[in-house]
């Protein structure tokens, strides 16, 4: 158990402040190593900053892909009321003129008869068979159970629950309510209705006796266009066609005639280089700051040399004058004028830069960052050191103050049997004085 010292019990000397005194004095090393410690602490924290942006432009080059970048094609529709086009890189440059003959069409087939309550209930049970084609030769048959008391909506989620190709619901005619069947998807069946031939391309039996047997509200036909003067059409499930080139894909709208033009499409270029423009002045812009007059890094040959390696980089961009270079601080913006000409006029040698650049900054910012990483960790280091030393010290000044308050104790307590003497001496020469003075008398 540490002993235990109480000042200031003389009431003569105020022992507790002097001894705060004497430790502000001795604390005086750790506030200024504190101070010390908050600079590097705050150098640290601006060179993750750094680390941060370079980290990202390197992130932008990596996922940068420059044969994809300047072999994206595009579609162009002449009406897009019409039809709607989409290319990749495999469909070939051409113009098409198309014409839409039809548009697909969902079959929709319905009870003959109906309840004319919903609550109302089937008064017998059976078996429903329904078959669903998806073409002349090929098609799926399901089965589902109903029993004497379910009702008409039991029925339509039995049918869902059972299958997806067929979707059911309830229909109301308004006098009656019937069990509607619709293909849940109109891709999936190639089938058309050919009500003269009882071609459908939804089928039942076994229905409950009270619903009749099913109609045709509406014939499932397939999208048709031609392309050009062939008199051969071209036929889909859906109004989408695919791959009628490779990577070519049309959505048909209505009834009419487009032409579809398929070209490069370099507008990814644009944006790609911008977000490069981007990055970069964040890093210059964050070393400027850094740098800058009475700021922490103000003449550090490590930044410097990072930014005139960039400044270096740059070469390929500026002499193709693709963007303008500001000699103030170093930020770059696009020329666009300059990039939609070379865009046009000689692509090849656009993306010849572009590989350029992806290149040298790739090799060097591995580099960049790994000496901005030492040079963060040397600051981590000297944290370190200066938070060692700083408890060592606090450690001294713990036995510093032990001592003290030790020390000052013994003081008081001498202090104390002084003014003990003291004060016996004072009395017993006041004894000894009236003492004196009944004998005189």
């Amino acid at each position: 158990m540490a002993d235990l010292y109480i000042s200031g019990v003389t009431g003569t000397v105020d022992t507790g402040a002097i001894i705060e005194r004497l430790l502000q004095i001795k604390q005086q090393p750790i506030n200024t190593l504190n101070q010390k410690k908050a600079l590097l602490q705050g150098k640290v924290s601006t060179l993750l900053n750094l680390y941060g942006a370079l980290n990202s432009i390197q992130s932008f080059f990596n996922n940068l892909d420059v044969d994809k970048t300047f072999s994206t094609k595009k579609a162009v529709s002449s009406d897009t009321s019409v039809l709607n086009a989409t290319a990749t890189s495999n469909t070939p440059n051409l113009t098409m003129n198309i014409t839409v003959n039809k548009l697909a069409q969902t079959e929709i087939r319905a009870t003959t008869d109906g309840l004319s309550s919903p609550v109302d209930r089937f008064s017998h049970s059976g078996v429903l068979t329904l078959t669903y084609w998806r073409d002349d030769e090929n098609s799926l048959s399901y089965k589902i159970n109903y029993s004497a008391g379910q009702s008409l909506q039991d029925l339509v989620n039995s049918i869902n629950e059972a299958q997806t190709d067929i979707k059911a619901s309830v229909y109301y005619t308004g006098e009656d309510y019937r069990l509607l069947l619709t293909e849940a998807d109109i891709s999936k069946s190639k089938r058309e209705t050919v009500v003269a031939q009882n071609k459908f391309v939804i089928e039942a039996t076994g229905l409950p006796t009270e619903l009749g047997f099913l109609e045709t509200v509406q014939n499932a036909q397939n999208a048709s266009l031609n392309i050009g003067k062939s008199e051969t059409p071209v036929v889909s499930s859906s109004n989408t066609f695919s791959n009628i080139l490779p990577g070519l894909e049309i959505t048909v709208k209505r009834l009419g005639e487009a032409s579809v033009t398929i070209t490069e499409d370099y507008s990814g270029i644009d944006s790609t280089l911008q977000s490069f423009a981007s990055n970069y002045n964040s890093v210059i812009s964050l070393i400027n700051t850094m740098t800058a007059k009475g700021a922490q890094f103000q003449g550090d040959s490590t930044l410097i040399t990072i930014k005139t390696g960039f400044v270096r980089l740059l070469n390929p961009l500026i002499s193709s004058g693709l963007i303008n270079y500001s000699e103030k601080d170093g930020t770059i913006s696009i020329n666009n004028d300059a990039l939609n000409s070379l865009k046009t006029s000689n692509p090849k040698k656009l993306k010849e830069i572009f590989t350029k650049l992806k290149e040298s900054f790739g090799s060097q910012l591995n580099g960049w960052l790994g000496a901005i990483n030492t040079y963060k960790n040397i600051k981590d280091s000297q944290i370190m050191s200066i938070n060692q030393r700083i408890t060592a010290i606090q450690l001294q000044l713990i036995k510093y103050e032990e001592r003290l308050r030790r020390e000052y104790a013994q003081l008081e307590a001498f202090i104390s049997q002084m003014n003990e003497i003291s004060s016996r001496l004072e009395n017993f020469i006041v004894t000894l004085s009236e003492m004196t003075k009944g004998g005189n008398k």
